[in-house]
């Protein structure tokens, strides 16, 4: 502003120095009157944007062509000590004094200067230029902060939340420049940590899911002895502990059997395999070896332990069976060898104790004879190629077979039975070992009632299978034996069973017959109050 004002001053001075100079020398002193003096005055005002003062020296007396408004500006004018050629400015205008001769002088006085306009003007620019400059500065900046900074924040969130472990973060306003390089790596960077934690979570999520789902447990300590993987099956049979992860296997495993092996494989660093019982009873092959990498360098304990407890049941099973079958043969065997042996010593026996011995090796052949057809009975069933013949028959015709059987046994211990069959029920099935299984369960039921009991069978149909139900008030079963009561040669009451001729196979035979039907079998007994067996047999036709 103080340069455009000095401009204009500039300017107006030698506009105004020009025209003073005209007026000047132009001016006619030699005009008499003052009239005519201010006529040239007027004229001189008119045709050049100024005003003019002629001033006599001597007389101080002045001519001039201010209106009656600028009086004050005249006042102040001549109120000045002006010399020739002096330039002044006054207020907003600037005057000049020319000398016209030696006792006259002309007072020029421009018109008032625009600075006002001008500084009015000046402001409006730069205001105007201030709002351009701050609207551009505000456009800038937000391209700047949209295209850089924004980005560059978002690309800071993205990457903290990648290490944070949110690996789907991304970058999805990706602008253009190195920026938008920036973001695509980025993107990429979440892409492939995103792949290879979701493929490191499959691998882990299939290695737990097949480690949890082995039936053999398995432990692995590290070289510190810190557990660092232990499946269920382990944690169920040797812990107390429901996570046991980070801690020393020797505050987590109970088995002491289990910890002097893993010690024992810590310090000598060589394999070792033993068998283990548990609290519970259960068995276990457990094999133990050292870890080493790739440098032979030892890292750590791997425990697998099978669980053979089924293998030992059944080596006991097989072991139990071998001396049953060995004792019931030896008693029978044994009294035909003596009683045969007291025939044939060479003295006279009375009549009557020989049909007696005879009666009694009679009985025990047939025992023994039906003992081994029961054992050649079970051998059939539990081959693998067995096979049932079945057939439609009526279940009715079924039952009235089996209880003619053993009608004369029922008449003598004087047991009352009924028999009930829904309608006319048909059944496809093997009927002879339908039969077998019917006459095992009656002759069982009837060797365990005492006289002038009951015995009732019920048989109907539901919800797809027919339901043989026996029920006596026999001796019952006490609640820890019902359990192995379907085992070979398994008797609550061994004497009495063998009284009365049993061979201990009846209910083992039941069983396998049922199994080969895809039927159900269950059991409800109480001691000294009775027995209901139900076989549900599968209604096929």
């Amino acid at each position: 502003m103080q340069i455009a004002k000095h401009y204009v001053i500039n300017a107006y001075e030698e506009q105004l120095e020009y025209d003073a100079n005209f007026v000047a020398e132009d001016f006619n002193v030699n005009a008499v009157s003052n009239m005519e003096r201010q006529k040239q005055l007027e004229r001189y005002s008119e045709s050049f944007p100024i005003e003019l003062v002629l001033y006599q020296t001597d007389t101080q007396e002045y001519l001039h062509t201010f209106s009656r408004n600028e009086t004050l500006t005249l006042n102040q004018l001549l109120d000045q000590s002006l010399t020739s050629d002096q330039a002044i400015t006054l207020d907003s205008r600037l005057a000049i004094v020319k000398n016209v001769n030696d006792d006259i002088q002309v007072i020029v006085v421009s018109e008032e200067l625009p600075i006002q306009y001008l500084q009015t003007t000046l402001w409006f620019i730069v205001i105007l230029l201030s709002l351009l400059v701050g609207f551009f500065i505000w456009g800038f900046g937000n391209r700047l902060y949209e295209n850089y900074v924004n980005p560059i924040r978002k690309a800071s969130d993205t990457a903290k939340s990648l290490a944070e472990g949110n690996y789907s973060a991304r970058i999805h306003d990706a602008p253009y420049g190195i920026v938008s390089e920036l973001s695509q790596s980025i993107n990429t960077l979440a892409r492939n940590l995103e792949y290879i934690t979701s493929k490191y979570r499959n691998q882990n999520d299939r290695l737990k899911t097949v480690v949890n789902n082995m039936e053999s447990g398995l432990l692995l300590i590290n070289e510190k002895g810190l557990t660092r993987l232990a499946n269920e099956p382990f944690i169920r049979n040797f812990t107390n502990q429901s996570s046991v992860l980070g801690e020393i296997y020797y505050d987590v495993i109970e088995n002491k059997a289990l910890n002097d092996a893993l010690q024992e494989v810590v310090f000598m660093e060589r394999k070792k395999q033993l068998t283990i019982e548990t609290n519970d009873g259960d068995y276990f092959e457990v094999y133990l070896a050292p870890i080493r990498n790739n440098y032979d360098t030892w890292k750590g304990v791997v425990v697998v332990c099978h669980d053979i407890t089924k293998i030992k049941q059944l080596e006991n099973i097989r072991k139990d069976f071998v001396a049953n079958v060995s004792h019931e043969l030896r008693t029978p065997i044994t009294s035909i060898q003596g009683f045969v042996e007291t025939l044939l010593d060479g003295n006279e026996h009375d009549e009557e104790i020989v049909k007696k011995f005879l009666r009694i090796i009679d009985k025990e052949s047939r025992r023994l004879n039906a003992l081994i057809e029961d054992l050649l009975e079970l051998s059939t069933i539990e081959k693998d190629d067995f096979s049932l013949t079945k057939t439609q028959f009526n279940v009715s015709d079924l039952m009235e077979d089996v209880d003619q059987v053993v009608e004369k046994q029922l008449e003598l211990k004087d047991l009352t039975r009924t028999i009930q069959v829904e309608g006319d029920l048909q059944l496809y099935a093997d009927y002879n070992r339908l039969y077998q299984l019917v006459l095992n369960l009656y002759s069982n039921a009837i060797q365990y009632t005492p006289e002038g009991g009951y015995i009732q069978w019920s048989v109907v149909s539901n919800e797809g299978f027919v339901r043989f139900r026996i029920k006596d008030n026999g001796i019952g079963i006490p609640k820890k034996n019902q359990g192995r009561i379907f085992e070979r040669f398994y008797r609550v009451d061994q004497d009495r069973s063998r009284q009365t001729g049993g061979t201990g196979l009846g209910l083992s035979i039941v069983k396998h017959i049922v199994e080969a039907h895809e039927g159900m079998i269950e059991l409800e007994s109480e001691e000294g109050e009775g027995t209901t067996i139900t076989v549900s047999i599968p209604q096929k036709i």
